[in-house]
């Protein structure tokens, strides 16, 4: 199974979460290609997001996103726990429909956002801009990893959590990219020295 489904699958929600940032935390996106990108996916502490990374790649088809139909979750097993799949919504996209989060990510949250709108749930304001610039950058067929700390618990019962994100295209038919096949990479407090200046 691959991960928590919500009984509202298939339906936008509103789950009136905010995140919350921490404050004077290091934040950024970085592109695939670059020298730092290649550095966070080949970190042996980060061996799940190569791992995830090779499978995307593995299923490419003429240097194209994979299709959607071509992702198989039993190849899969030891990833499916911090697995997304978020649908695009739009042509091109405005918004993203958060269809099904892996059961590490409910735990280690502790919400299950599944069903939920990433406009419900994140303001497209400054403060938040990166957390929309990734999405939108991956709906265009980009590859970039986000390195973020957030708080997704409604009443702060939670402390924040530093992780690593890769949100990859997926296409249903043609060229379009329709849904966005995700993995977080849960940092915690063991992050490799050098880190932060990412």
């Amino acid at each position: 199974m691959l991960g928590a489904v919500s009984p509202n699958r298939g339906k936008a929600v509103n789950h009136s979460i905010l995140p919350s940032l921490r404050p004077g935390a290091p934040r950024s996106l970085i592109a695939y290609g670059t020298a730092d990108f290649e550095a966070a996916i080949s970190a042996t502490a980060h061996g799940d997001l190569r791992a995830f990374m090779d499978y995307w790649q593995s299923k490419k088809i003429d240097d194209r996103p994979p299709l959607r139909t071509d992702i198989d979750p039993t190849e899969i097993p030891k990833l499916l726990p911090n697995v997304l799949l978020i649908d695009v919504v739009g042509d091109p996209a405005y918004d993203f429909h958060y269809r099904l989060l892996g059961t590490a990510v409910v735990a280690v949250d502790g919400i299950d956002y599944s069903g939920s709108m990433l406009s419900q749930m994140v303001p497209r304001t400054d403060a938040y801009h990166l957390i929309w610039e990734h999405h939108l950058k991956a709906a265009a067929g980009s590859v970039a990893l986000r390195y973020d700390s957030l708080r997704w618990s409604r009443d702060n019962s939670r402390e924040h959590v530093d992780y690593l994100i890769l949100l990859l295209p997926l296409r249903r038919n043609g060229d379009a990219i329709e849904v966005l096949f995700g993995y977080i990479h849960y940092v915690m407090d063991d992050a490799p020295p050098g880190w932060q200046h990412l």
